[in-house]
């Protein structure tokens, strides 16, 4: 990955730098509409990290947090797992969690 950052990469090192339009340009999108994006309490945000290692430590939690309040979390969260995105923190969760909630929606009808 290019060693500048922009969007919501964080920043971890030059060797865990992350290019956020890059990372999105290498997924083959579901959704076109990308207007919520411009909502994200996220968007800009290079203090915080949406990417972090795997564990998930205080650095990702303070991410979450972000989006807990976000007025797109549902957008957020909905295009991540549509899109099959492995990375980062999507709608306040990670790829574990977002795995978790797409199986529960699948059981109950609601996706």
């Amino acid at each position: 990955m290019p060693s500048n950052t922009t969007g919501t990469g964080g920043n971890r090192g030059d060797s865990h730098k992350y290019d956020y339009m890059q990372l999105l340009s290498e997924f083959r999108l579901v959704l076109r509409n990308f207007d919520w994006m411009d909502e994200a309490l996220c968007r800009g945000r290079k203090d915080l990290d949406f990417f972090p290692e795997e564990s998930y430590n205080g650095a990702a939690a303070r991410a979450v947090a972000v989006c807990n309040v976000c007025p797109v979390r549902e957008d957020c969260l909905e295009f991540a797992v549509e899109n099959g995105i492995r990375y980062g923190i999507w709608g306040g969760l990670n790829h574990p969690q977002r795995k978790r909630y797409l199986r529960n929606s699948l059981k109950k009808g609601t996706l």
